[in-house]
């Protein structure tokens, strides 16, 4: 009997699987140009149930478990006549349908529906500069930070509970890191960007770096016919406390930039330009608490910083099949400044000062940077295959000269003149970036298939020449200190992947082979390091819909993050008298597993546990030495790292006034140490967030915000953090028919979100703490012209639809 009842679902589950069709189409216009961003509804007879999709780059269009029966299929797109077919769906079928102008001639068209600020979508988040409140007229580092769930520290970008991202632009892996790569985000404005998004499971198509996902900054590339524009301006002024540092006072910062964009049926040329001037402050602490002293060093810079920045690019459409494409972005900024450093030494018996120690330095670093990428997408057939062909050059060069100083006082202020040390150094890093790549998408009856294959080729040069100051001014070489460092990385990587539905199931799944040569070689020292290593990335979703409002998915991936080009170099940077940094030529890449299991209502409530296993993970590892209290840094491969954690994402749609998004993150950490110097360390930790749009009027012209995150204590790699906080306040006034904007942001009312992280190394306890410093408040302006009618279709510049579609 049993089996018989097995039989019989068996055949209802066919049946059910049976009775269902797939219905694809394309759209094209009378120049059998393909439209994208079509509406398209399907809807039964007799029935309110209405599914609706939008057509994808190439006009295409899917439907996918439609039981059989008699429907009506509306398209409706602005300027063309609205198309109704009536569809006796027994069989799969293939809908090919062109356009026609509209001859009804509207003399002006207000759009008042805005884009939610942030959508979370099963395979990524997205948020939507435009429609932001709080990242208008900021930087790109700024508008990243406002994303639910992004944490930015001192030298790098991660996900909440997850670890360390990477970055791309346009597609195109940012190959920064560290301060280099905060200073490269700082330079492009927030005006010049479309979208972020952040790619929670990055499919085979992607490169594989980046432990937790990978950050995507779209630029703008509008479509709007003829000629448009804008243009911006916007003041901002830092709030510190104290207002006056070293006798410095009056922090700002001056931006002003503006873009331009004409397009035709086969041309879209587009190019923008940012300017920044500044007076900022930088600065942290870091106490060490030796058995009988306590080091208590503080780093307070002040710095003048000055960024140029340049996008332009174009398309064309070379035939009904083809187009291609030529993007530039270049850019050149300086940080003008002085660092000064005070380290009271305190005596732990008596509390009393035994001596100070002061370090003073000037700093003058350029850097320029250009990138360029040529790409052209061939369409293949009709169903959706293309071949996607890019080429990228990218150079970042960077200079800088700096004179350094330190003096050592006794407790009663007088100077100890033997230990006296002055340096002038200069020092450079050139980086170009050679990558080439082609993707193909091969769809069938059977599934949509992927392949492709990337080279990529760096070469790296950098130097530090260190010169020790005589007496007499008089400059003599440092062997011991200079260094000059060649690094070359060249990757070959191939993937292939298969998406393909069936019934209420989804399946998604590639593997990336990525073969990476490596070769250090040290000038000063003669010293070659070399490294060959060929890894296997798999990727892989299923995701089952259980009705009209329920989804069910499980992710899996793994990912490496490769040291960097700094962290390689084993020159030493001095940062006192009594401490310095080293990078270390053995260093090798650590490699992250993660799985996740998410729940999604109405697509407004996703719930998720998730894992993540880092192996040969890498930090930086201070040692304070108790004996000669001498404190250098260098990277590490020592941790292997647990995390498990449950997520939840809301946005409450209750209300046509607020565009609402709440993230709640609750993890436990296991850090297990293989040094004996370095204890493992496990703790929980939670993370909230809340992002809100609040419009004051129907045609939401006027709008506020009220963005807040907590960050709860936290283990950060060997350390635990304390709890640290942020309020954002905002508003912005469209008038003139929309064509003014006017922006007031309050960044970090209550000056609360930096952390301080504690370590222990080698018995000593040591606290790392950053200064408050991010609270400011930014007026902005941006005037826009030009016509506001769009295209009635779009040509991306790389594969960006297709990519986040198959795995």
């Amino acid at each position: 009997m049993k089996h018989i009842y097995c039989i019989l679902l068996f055949g209802l589950l066919c049946n059910n699987l049976l009775a269902q069709v797939k219905v694809n189409g394309k759209i094209t216009d009378a120049n059998k140009s393909p439209v994208a961003f079509v509406v398209v509804n399907l809807g039964q007879q007799n029935s309110e149930q209405t599914r609706v999709v939008q057509t994808d780059s190439l006009g295409i269009f899917h439907f996918t478990n439609v039981d059989k029966g008699t429907y009506l299929l509306s398209i409706s797109y602005t300027g063309y006549q609205k198309i109704e077919l009536k569809l006796n769906l027994n069989n799969d079928t293939t809908v090919n349908i062109m356009l026609r102008t509209s001859t009804n001639q509207l003399n002006e068209v207000t759009i008042t529906a805005n884009k939610a600020s942030v959508e979370n979508r099963s395979d990524k988040l997205v948020y939507n500069v435009a429609t932001s409140v709080t990242a208008t007229g900021a930087d790109a580092l700024t508008a990243i930070s406002q994303v639910p769930g992004i944490r930015v520290g001192d030298n790098d970008l991660g996900i909440v509970g997850k670890g360390a991202v990477k970055v791309m632009v346009n597609e195109l892996l940012v190959q920064l890191s560290g301060t280099d790569l905060l200073r490269y985000l700082r330079s492009i404005s927030a005006n010049q960007l479309s979208r972020i998004e952040l790619i929670k499971n990055p499919g085979a198509a992607y490169d594989a770096e980046g432990n937790a996902g990978l950050i995507n900054i779209t630029l703008k590339n509008t479509k709007k016919r003829g000629y448009s524009g804008s243009v911006q301006v916007n003041d901002k002024q830092w709030l510190h406390s104290p207002a006056s540092v070293y006798g410095t006072s009056n922090y700002w910062w001056l931006n002003a930039g503006g873009d331009i964009n004409y397009n035709t049926d086969k041309l879209s040329a587009y190019a923008s330009i940012n300017v920044d001037h500044d007076h900022e402050l930088e600065g942290f602490e870091t106490d060490i608490y030796y058995p009988k002293q306590t080091w208590l060093q503080t780093d307070t810079g002040s710095y003048r910083y000055h960024n140029l920045n340049f996008v332009a690019g174009t398309d064309y459409r070379l035939s009904p099949k083809v187009t291609a494409g030529v993007n530039y972005q270049g850019g050149k900024n300086t940080y003008d400044g002085s660092d000064h450093v005070n380290n009271p030494i305190i005596n732990n018996s008596t509390g009393a000062i035994d001596s100070t120690l002061r370090t003073y330095a000037t700093y003058h670093p350029v850097a320029i940077s250009n990138a360029i990428n040529l790409h052209s997408t061939i369409s293949l057939d009709t169903a959706g295959g293309r071949l996607v062909l890019n080429a990228d050059y990218f150079n970042y060069y960077r200079t800088d000269r700096s004179d350094f100083e330190s003096n050592s006082y006794l407790a009663n202020g007088s100077l100890i003149a033997t230990n006296r040390n002055r340096y002038h150094d200069t020092n450079k890093q050139d980086i170009n970036i050679y990558t080439f790549k082609a993707d193909v998408t091969v769809p069938t009856k059977y599934a949509r298939f992927a392949f492709g294959a990337k080279l990529s080729f760096i070469n790296n040069y950098s130097n530090a020449f260190y010169y020790k100051r005589l007496a007499n001014d008089s400059l003599k070489y440092d062997d011991n200190l200079s260094n000059e460092f060649t690094y070359t990385e060249n990757t070959q990587s191939v993937y292939g992947s298969m998406n393909r539905e069936e019934g209420k199931w989804k399946y998604q799944a590639g593997l990336r082979v990525e073969r990476t040569e490596t070769k250090g070689f040290s000038h000063t020292l003669n010293q070659t390091t070399i490294n060959n290593y060929t890894k296997f990335f798999p990727s892989a979703t299923i995701t089952y819909r259980a009705g009209v409002d329920h989804s069910i998915a499980l992710n899996f991936g793994r990912r490496i993050n490769r040291p960097t080009f700094w962290n390689l170099n084993p020159f030493k940077s001095l940062f006192t008298a009594y401490s310095y940094g080293e990078g270390n030529p053995y260093l090798q890449p650590e490699y992250n597993t993660n799985f996740e299991l998410s729940h999604t209502y109405k697509n407004r409530l996703t719930s998720a546990i998730f894992v993540n296993v880092t192996n040969n993970g890498f930090n930086n590892v201070t040692i304070a030495r108790p004996d000669t209290n001498l404190v250098f840094t260098t990277p590490l491969n020592f941790i292997k790292t647990y995390r498990i954690g449950i997520s939840e994402n809301y946005s409450l749609q209750a209300f046509s006034w607020l565009d609402n998004n709440n993230q709640l993150t609750v993890y436990h950490t296991d850090a297990k140490s293989a040094l004996s110097q370095v204890r493992g360390i496990s703790g929980f930790g939670a993370y909230i967030a809340t992002t809100n749009n609040i419009y004051f009027n129907s045609s939401k012209t006027f709008a506020g915000a009220v963005n807040f995150w907590y960050q709860f204590p936290e283990i950060d790699h060997i350390g635990r953090s304390d709890a640290y906080y942020k309020l954002d306040l905002g508003f912005k006034a469209s008038v003139a028919k929309r064509k003014i904007d006017v922006s007031f942001l309050m960044n970090d009312v209550f000056r609360s979100s930096a952390s301080a992280v504690i370590t222990t190394v080698n018995g000593v306890r040591q606290k790392f703490t950053n200064f408050q410093i991010n609270r400011y408040a930014m007026l902005g302006f941006s005037y826009h012209f030009g016509n506001s009618q769009n295209k009635a279709e779009k040509q991306d510049t790389g594969n960006l639809d297709e990519r986040g579609r198959v795995h």
